[in-house]
């Protein structure tokens, strides 16, 4: 089990690496929340030229702590690599299949990953949901202000094509994404809701990531995830998501 939530958790909650009284008396639109998210963490133009990105970090699970690498690409190509006592875990969508190395569960060859992992993955997109969120076909709702760990926020509810719910709680004073919360739609905690917590936030090329993020299910700290550096633009192959030939 330990495995499975390591394998599932840590891509989730890279793919990349991003929520009650009504606002409307400050004059305040859901789109104009969005607008000073994307103003305040380096302007909507160059989060539209970013094609990809690589992160670097830890993270401590029970006790544990595991070094790993995201590397994602437009539109939804990404790779998860976990080195778990000393071997690799891979975790990768090259936009057609998603696939795994797991040697604690499957042995050292690739293998097509089960859907209960497979459907989280598949369903990632590179870029942010609010980024020409009308012309993907999203929806966006201002439900109003809510306090989260201690601090004020505009609670946004994001309604995805696919029929995907999210909520999203961006600081009242800074306009960042300080919680994500998610219903966990597959896998052996589905119908559960997934809290992640983003802090630390550091510039890199202009544009503004959280260098610290925090699971919760049910009030419980799953894992927590340190980013130590993050690479931006980088030219990254598609042959490095894709599902080897045999």
């Amino acid at each position: 089990m330990l495995k499975k939530a390591l394998f599932s958790l840590f891509a989730v909650a890279i793919a990349i690496s991003l929520q009650a009284q009504s606002s409307a008396a400050e004059g305040l639109s859901v789109d104009q929340v969005i607008q000073n998210y994307f103003a305040n963490t380096g302007g909507l133009d160059k989060w539209k030229t970013l094609e990809s990105s690589k992160m670097v970090g830890n993270m401590s699970m029970q006790g544990m702590e595991f070094p790993g690498t995201i590397t994602a690409k437009a539109p939804n190509k990404q790779r998860v690599d976990v080195s778990v006592q000393g071997k690799q875990i891979v975790q990768a969508y090259d936009g057609q299949t998603a696939w795994m190395i797991n040697p604690f569960q499957t042995g050292d060859e690739p293998q097509k990953m089960p859907a209960e992992y497979a459907e989280e993955m598949t369903k990632q997109e590179f870029q942010s949901p609010f980024l020409n969120y009308k012309e993907k076909g999203n929806t966006v709702e201002l439900l109003g202000k809510k306090t989260v760990e201690g601090a004020e926020t505009y609670e946004v509810k994001l309604t995805k094509k696919n029929g995907d719910v999210e909520f999203h709680y961006f600081d009242a004073e800074n306009f960042v994404t300080i919680m994500v919360k998610t219903p966990i739609s597959s896998g052996p905690m589905k119908g559960q809701e997934s809290e992640m917590y983003l802090s630390d936030y550091q510039e890199v090329n202009g544009l503004f990531f959280p260098f610290f993020l925090e699971s919760k299910i049910g009030g419980q700290t799953m894992q927590k995830i340190s980013i130590q550096s993050i690479e931006v633009n980088g030219k990254f192959e598609d042959a490095v998501f894709a599902y080897p030939k045999k």
